[in-house]
């Protein structure tokens, strides 16, 4: 083994009990905004107090115990963890109230994701033919492992239990990453002499947690969307390539091989991990090893067509269809792809900084290709991230940053505090800037949400009111554009679903023959569709190539009876707000 990784308990230990201390003041936030009911803005001074003495009253009781013995640096640090538990106790009540909500419909992709789950419950195809527009454009792995999950623990049909696992995915991506900072900062020579080794423990769980669901690149971390698992994956991926690093092994290299294949289950971009390990083995290995470097690439390449193989002959041209042909249209925008990556620079300059700080000196020919391998993920994220608005692409990539950052920061840390100053008052002064300066670099990071509910509660209201829709008639008769929780009790999958047509609308590789027919045939005694009149229409939208004429036919053969109003006061993200807004109910011409 290289330089020294000896996995212990007491890290873990430090950094669990930080993570856990977070639960309480989430509870107590929580309790406060409720107190607060629909005035949530007047908690906030309270909110703010709470999350304040958890940041001053642990640095007031070491400075209390230790008097003249003070330690600016120590006490800095001690007020960083507290920001980090702090932070992640706004992330908790932010994300309980996301579990919570009853109806799929936070994000674009929830309603696709319960529609395989039900589709697996009754036993129908989870990929059908192009014209029924009703399959998720994701492999099914992550709906699957939610569903078994879930019906292990008596909760098959549970919508915010689908949701709490999606989170216990992010957690545990955390604590793989975790892991793999402490491996980083053993690679470099550094972990058998870091001082305030609990310490630092105490802060890198929170934060890894922190990093692996920030609202700038993974926002869906607690949605129901494949992103919490790819992101897990990815942190495994990563930590495979540090443990071979440190100690190359057969079951490792097994390990490696596989994880692609197994990750395109998940999601399609996984499988960029084995030209990105070919790198590290091809390149950065010393000694380099050829016939390694060929083995392996034949193992992973033969594992990834027998996974695509198999799911050709379970699933069909389907399969093909949805999960490759359809994403694989979709065009990257270069101009969208270098807006994307100056939207998160922070994340790019915390990577230069981890590696500028790391791959120094002896360590540098042993971290110089991890780090690679990591600046690699994050820069062909952003690129990839062109092929639409939202920077959910570059979630894995940000996680290895912020480990990189964390990694570097114990050696960081003296420097910005501790640099022997002629006057005590200048090395308080030194440490008081450190903490400002990490507050504001973890703003930039997208770790600092403001502590109010992420809708209102007449979100709620709205939901009531979708499903009075369907009050006396079968759920088959009644098209609700997205949301698949009013299905879920008669086990009706519904055909003609919005993300579906609007994915292929957007990549021009739809067949929309089927809805347009059943349109013209006044199949739906009732059709539910989210802003009719407005250009922002997912049936037909006035970004595409052509249009689906689905928005026409609805007007030939259905009318306007009502609306239901949109939601007020909520905080979503694009695709959350455009699925609160205004509801047409449409009804069959006579």
């Amino acid at each position: 083994m290289k330089e020294g990784y000896r996995p212990t308990g007491r890290g873990l230990l430090a950094g669990s009990t930080a993570l856990v201390c977070a639960l309480p003041v989430a509870l107590l936030v929580h309790a406060i905004q409720a107190h607060a009911g629909e005035h949530a803005e007047r908690a906030l001074p309270v909110v703010g107090t709470v999350l304040l003495a958890v940041v001053v009253l642990p640095v007031l009781l070491t400075a209390f115990n230790e008097r003249r013995a003070l330690a600016p640096a120590r006490l800095a640090l001690l007020a960083l963890i507290g920001l980090a538990v702090g932070l992640t106790a706004v992330f908790l009540v932010r994300a309980g109230a996301v579990i919570r909500f009853p109806a799929d419909i936070l994000t674009w992709s929830e309603s696709d994701f319960v529609n395989d789950i039900l589709k697996f419950r009754v036993g129908y195809p989870l990929y059908t033919a192009n014209v029924n527009n009703e399959s998720f454009t994701y492999p099914p792995a992550t709906q699957l492992l939610t569903y078994l999950l879930a019906w292990l623990c008596g909760q098959p049909t549970s919508i915010p239990f689908f949701r709490a696992v999606q989170l216990g995915f992010s957690v545990v991506a955390a604590l793989v990453a975790f892991s793999g900072c402490r491996r980083l900062v053993a690679l470099s020579g550094r972990l058998e002499t870091l001082r305030d080794a609990r310490l630092w423990h105490a802060l890198w769980l929170p934060m890894c947690l922190l990093f692996a669901t920030n609202p700038l690149t993974n926002g869906f971390g607690q949605n129901l969307h494949d992103d919490a698992l790819a992101v897990l994956l990815c942190a495994l991926a990563y930590w495979l390539l540090l443990a071979h690093v440190a100690a190359p092994s057969r079951p490792g290299l097994i390990a490696m091989a596989l994880l692609p294949a197994l990750g395109f289950l998940v999601k399609q971009s996984l499988l960029i991990w084995t030209p990105l390990y070919v790198l590290q083995l091809a390149l950065f290995d010393r000694p380099r090893v050829p016939r390694r470097v060929v083995g392996f690439t034949a193992a992973s390449v033969a594992a990834i067509i027998g996974v695509v193989a198999t799911c050709d002959a379970v699933w069909g041209a389907p399969f093909m269809y949805w999960v490759v042909t359809v994403l694989g249209h979709h065009g990257v925008s270069p101009l969208r792809s270098l807006q994307h990556g100056l939207d998160v620079w922070p994340y790019f300059f915390v990577l230069l900084l981890g590696g500028g700080v790391l791959v120094r000196g002896r360590a540098a020919p042993t971290l110089l290709g991890p780090w690679v391998v990591a600046a690699a993920v994050l820069t062909l994220e952003a690129y990839t991230s062109g092929v639409a608005w939202m920077l959910n692409h570059m979630g894995p990539g940000s996680l290895l940053a912020g480990v990189w950052f964390l990694a570097a920061l114990p050696r960081l840390w003296p420097r910005l505090v501790v640099q022997r100053p002629r006057f005590r008052v200048q090395a308080w002064a030194r440490a008081g800037v450190a903490v400002l300066l990490a507050g504001l670099l973890w703003n930039g990071l997208g770790l600092i949400r403001i502590p109010t509910p992420p809708f209102s509660t007449d979100a709620y209201r709205y939901v009531a009111q979708i499903e009075q829709e369907f009050t006396g008639l079968p759920a088959r008769q009644v098209l609700l554009d997205a949301g698949t929780w009013v299905y879920l009790a008669e086990g009706v999958v519904m055909k003609d679903r919005a993300p579906a047509i609007g994915e292929r609308g957007y990549s021009a590789t739809g067949d929309f023959s089927g809805i347009l027919q059943r349109l013209h045939q006044k199949h739906y005694a009732k059709i539910l569709v989210r802003n009719f009149h407005s250009p922002d229409f997912w049936y037909d939208h006035y970004l595409w190539q052509h249009s689906s004429g689905i928005r026409a036919a609805m007007a030939a053969n259905y009318h306007e009876v009502r609306r239901i109003a949109k939601v007020e006061g909520q905080d979503l993200p694009g695709p959350g707000r455009y699925l609160f807004s205004e509801i047409s109910v449409l009804a069959p011409n006579e």
